[in-house]
């Protein structure tokens, strides 16, 4: 037998698992007895439920078997139908099956009975009464047939089917029954679930409680021992110490311990006390240590500031916090001699300036001499303030001298009450020292940075661009020539461009990147004596050409890297090129009218030509001659303009006219039209009236040259801001983009197919630039290839006043926007006086002498009126083009004011229903008057109506 252990068998861990195993094995018997009754009952009731179910539909069956026999046996009565026969003994077959399937079953006395009954009928029909119909039937003796049915066969049919709807009735009562017996079954199931989990819930209390009571309870007296103890009260657990289970050994445990705190309690206070003394002491050393940790902090600032610190007004402020907050001065000044930079503490700015001003020549030199020295004076009786004893000032005077013993910097400080000890005397001086050490290495810096600044801007200050490149390729110095030259202003912030990065900003600017490439690499790597050279293209905007010099720098006779200088040669070979073009254009348009001269002349002193040949002959040498003269013309007036010899007659002159002048000259051109648009309210200028000619001659002239096609040539007068702008516009061949810039250069041509078999100098836009410039204005060019040019150019007015008149009708004008008057007139003068009454008044006007032209023009152009001369040519006269307009749909509306000299012919007046008939001579204010009006009302065709644009 085994020895028990009480201590283990009344522990109350295992008296818990005892009590937690009993209810468990309760609950677990109870619950399963329950659950199998409960399966027991619910599988009765459903085997019941079945063999009902069961029994409903065999007899279902029978009855549906029951019908088709005799449904099928009066099919053959009635039709003799063998299939119908067939199909009778198939039913009674399955009808003998069911009736074997329906002896199975759990039948009671009444099944049996009808069973029983079932098998006679089945019998007794198949084998007697089925034979005897069939044979009837046979016999085609239905009178027998239907005794044989009225012999009570057919009772027993419907005996049978009132009997399946009663048991089919039964069946559902039953089933409702046992449907009913399982609900409350459930019912009962339920409430004894409730019943049982309630019991169970109400023994785990029971068992919680008695758990919680002895284990609660003695915690509680333990509890109020250590109250007890920590008050230093005596206590008692009582029936605790005896108890036989974990709270008895825990109460044991808990009793001796308290009695070893009391005892040991005086030693661990003596030890408490000792350990606060070493606490309060580390603390002391840890506070020491802190402080020489900072010390140590400032000492490594200085240190770094005396070392590293490049400016001298911050290596002042440094040195003085830190003499500051060593010796803690009242009041100190460190002030450095050169530059009046200053740090100082408890110092106003005027009492600054009075203590540098006492520092006289005579401390001085004694501080150059002793470098410190102390100064011991009585505090005065207004300055000791609360004070009730006299008491010593102490002032300290140190310095900080140059390598060559001269006073760079002093401090001056103060202490009240306290004077300064031997040993922080000698700590200032060793300081002062190595201040003097830092400020000389400062001033060597300076000097330094002084001749390499004065270096760079030497460099930056020339022309060419320098690079200085290590024998490692790397970029080391660049100046700011070379960065303009280049685009590289990243690289003037001093850091090294590497080797490959300027390379390839190098490549991607030139045009010969591999050329130039190998001259750089070659450059750098060899060591030559000699200077090399290559020329570049660099592709801007504006494209420039540079020529780099390459020569080695040595160092001690070892070289160190290599120099490239870049010159910009654009203007160099700009005039190369110039020349060049000189030459060539030189040589093409003299030898080609020198040519026609002598073959001509040579013709004409050989030969014996007819009188009008002969005549041909000379007007061609005329001809050439003029153009020869003009060349030359043009040469001299260009050498005479940029050499400044060039004569101005400058005078007011009226720009329209000139510009109306202009398009008379050009009026007989057969396949160009050259008309005006006056929008220029102002149009004085101070200019010299034969180079303003001249100007517009060679715009115009070049508008038609170069639209060899033909097209119109549009002058427009308008002023902008305080200026007179003036636009030549044609349709011709335009120029590329590209070549826009260059040609106001002397011998430029565009360079294409076009350009060059129409010929010329190159030097007419040169003159008119040159002519535009003399006169304080400004010209440039406007083109697309392929879709003609616009040349403009502004010369300054001389005033812009507008009468009273002309302000309410340029109101009336900005009102209507986009209004416009066209006169159609061949004579120049009375077209130019129209022009300037109607600019007077705020209007702008379109100037043509040619009838098809102006109809043309309004169809494209919105019109407030056209004012129209009747006799203007042979092949088109004033009223064709007034039959014209009216009967377009797009100009039928614009108002026509005639201006002629002929007298009114009233039918043609009406028919076209002009609105006013002007006879020349009249006011030209009537004019102006007339159109304001078309402004001010309605005309008497209604509102003013304008052409639609195409």
């Amino acid at each position: 037998m085994f020895k028990s252990f009480p201590l283990l068998e009344k522990s109350i861990r295992n008296r818990f698992l005892r009590m937690m195993l009993t209810l468990t094995v309760i609950i677990l018997v109870t619950v399963i007895a329950f659950f199998l009754y409960a399966d027991s009952v619910n599988d009765n009731l459903k085997e019941e439920r079945e063999s009902i179910r069961e029994k409903a539909v065999i007899v279902d069956k029978l009855e549906e078997s029951f019908n088709g026999i005799f449904f099928r046996a009066r099919g053959y009565y009635a039709f003799q139908n063998d299939q119908e026969l067939q199909l009778l003994y198939k039913d009674l077959a399955e009808f003998e099956r069911l009736l074997d399937q329906f002896s199975t079953l759990n039948l009671t006395s009444k099944e049996r009975e009808l069973y029983k009954s079932l098998v006679d009928f089945h019998v007794n029909y198949k084998q007697t009464v089925l034979p005897e119909a069939i044979s009837y039937v046979e016999a085609d003796d239905y009178e027998a047939l239907r005794k044989l049915s009225n012999s009570g066969t057919n009772d027993l049919v419907n005996q049978f089917v009132v009997y399946a709807k009663d048991y089919k009735s039964k069946t559902d009562e039953e089933l409702n029954d046992i449907f009913q017996k399982t609900i409350e079954q459930a019912q009962q199931f339920t409430f004894f679930s409730f019943m049982l989990s309630g019991l169970i819930l109400l023994l785990m209390a029971m068992m919680m409680w008695r758990v919680l009571y002895n284990l609660i309870r003695p915690v509680e007296q333990l509890t109020e021992a250590t109250n007890a103890i920590a008050a230093g009260d005596s206590f008692e657990l009582g029936p605790l110490v005896r108890r036989q289970d974990e709270l008895g050994t825990l109460s044991n445990s808990f009793q001796f311990m308290s009695k070893s705190i009391l005892e040991k309690e005086e030693v661990l206070m003596a030890q408490n006390e000792e350990l606060t003394a070493q606490q309060i002491a580390l603390q002391e050393n840890q506070e020491q240590l802190q402080r020489s940790l900072s010390q140590l902090q400032k000492y490594n600032q200085l240190n770094h500031a005396l070392t590293f610190t490049l400016d001298k007004q911050q290596l002042v402020a440094g040195v003085h916090k830190y003499l500051d907050e060593l010796n803690r001065f009242d009041r100190s000044l460190m002030y450095l001699w050169e530059g009046n930079g200053y740090s100082s503490k408890g110092l106003s700015e005027q009492s600054i300036q009075q203590v540098v001003g006492m520092l006289n020549e005579d401390k001085r030199v004694r501080l150059e001499e002793e470098k410190s020295f102390v100064i011991t004076r009585t505090v005065t009786p207004e300055a000791q303030g609360i004070a009730t004893e006299p008491y010593y000032c102490y002032d300290l005077y140190s310095s900080v001298l140059d390598s060559s013993g001269k006073l760079v910097a002093v401090m001056m400080a103060t202490r009240e009450g306290h004077p300064f000890s031997a040993q922080e005397l000698e700590d200032i001086n060793g300081l002062m020292n190595r201040v003097s050490i830092a400020f000389e290495r400062i001033l060597m810096y300076e000097e330094v940075e002084r001749s390499r600044q004065l270096n760079q801007d030497i460099i930056d200050n020339v022309n060419e661009g320098i690079q200085f490149v290590s024998l490692s390729g790397d970029v080391i110095q660049v100046n700011e020539s070379l960065c303009r030259l280049v685009q590289c202003q990243d690289w003037l912030d001093g850091r090294k461009i590497v080797k490959q990065a300027w390379l390839e900003h190098f490549m991607s600017l030139c045009d010969q990147p591999e050329e130039l490439r190998n001259f750089f690499e070659q450059a750098i790597t060899d060591d030559f004596k000699e200077t090399r050279k290559i020329r570049y293209k660099v592709s801007h905007e504006v494209p420039s050409f540079i020529e780099v010099y390459a020569a080695s720098v040595y160092e001690e006779a070892e070289k160190v890297g290599t120099v490239f200088v870049h010159r910009d040669i654009t203007r160099e070979y700009e005039v190369d090129q110039m020349k060049s073009e000189l030459v060539s254009t030189v040589s093409h348009e003299l030898r080609t009218p020198l040519s026609s001269v002598l073959g001509f002349t040579e013709l004409l002193l050989t030969k014996t030509v007819k009188p009008e040949r002969q005549k041909k002959y000379i007007e061609t040498i005329h001809k050439e001659a003029k153009r020869l003269t003009n060349l030359i013309n043009d040469f001299l007036d260009l050498q005479r303009m940029e050499s400044g010899r060039q004569q101005y007659s400058m005078q007011t002159l009226s720009l329209d006219e000139l510009a109306i002048e202009i398009v008379n000259r050009f009026r007989h051109e057969k396949n160009h039209h050259v008309h005006l648009v006056d929008k220029a309210r102002f149009v004085d200028v101070k200019a010299d009236q034969e180079r303003i000619i001249q100007l517009l001659t060679n715009l115009v002239g070049n508008a038609i040259k170069f639209s060899p096609d033909g097209g119109d040539v549009l002058i427009t007068l308008e002023n902008v801001n305080d200026a007179l702008q003036v636009s030549i516009k044609d349709e011709g061949i335009g120029i590329p983009a590209n070549a826009l810039t260059k040609l106001f250069q002397k011998f430029k041509r565009i360079d294409n197919s076009s350009s060059r078999k129409i010929g010329g100098t190159g030097l007419g836009l040169a003159i008119s630039k040159e002519i535009v410039s003399k006169h304080g204005g400004e010209i440039w060019i406007e083109s697309e290839e392929g879709r003609g040019t616009t040349v403009y150019f502004q010369l300054p007015l001389v005033s812009k006043r507008l009468s009273e008149q002309t302000k309410k009708t340029a109101e009336l004008v900005t009102e209507k926007k986009g209004l416009q008057v066209m006169i159609v007139e061949d004579d120049l003068s009375l077209g130019l006086l129209l022009s300037e009454e109607l600019k007077s008044k705020g209007f702008t006007v379109i100037y043509h002498n040619d009838p098809k032209r102006a109809f043309e023009d309004a169809l494209r152009t919105p019109l407030l009126g056209i004012v129209i001369d009747i006799m203007l040519g042979e092949e088109m006269d004033g009223w064709d083009l007034v039959q014209k307009l009216k009967e377009t749909d797009k100009t039928s509306n614009i108002p026509i004011v005639i201006s002629s000299a002929l007298d009114k012919v009233k039918e043609k007046v009406e028919q076209y229903k002009i609105e006013k008939y002007l006879t020349k001579p009249y006011p030209p204010e009537e004019l102006s008057n007339v159109l304001t009006s078309f402004l001010l009302s309605e005309s008497s065709n209604g509102s003013v109506m304008f052409p639609g644009k195409e």
